[in-house]
């Protein structure tokens, strides 16, 4: 038997929210860490374009940032995941 959501409960709302990000806030404190890693590597690549070592540097990056926004979209959706939260469902 499932009990019907009260959407209007701000209180379990704020509680689901509250568990969202605990529960990912790993994935956007290592997303935002690859991100910023990088921007540093490409910036240097672009300095150095024979620097095979950040060549490769840069492609690992990149497909690090690639599998997290395909395993997490909402992460790169540029709509914050509340948004979830508050709208109302469809149906």
């Amino acid at each position: 038997m499932t009990i019907p959501v009260d959407y209007g409960d701000v209180d379990w709302l704020l509680e689901r929210l509250s568990s969202f990000h605990k529960e990912y806030r790993h994935v956007e404190r290592e997303y935002l860490e690859i991100r910023t890693l990088l921007r540093d590597a490409e910036a240097g690549l672009r300095a150095n374009l024979e620097d095979e070592n950040l060549r490769q540097r840069v492609y690992y990056l990149q497909r690090r940032v690639e599998v997290l926004e395909q395993k997490y979209p909402w992460i790169a959706s540029g709509k914050a995941p509340e948004i979830a939260f508050w709208a109302t469902p469809a149906g």
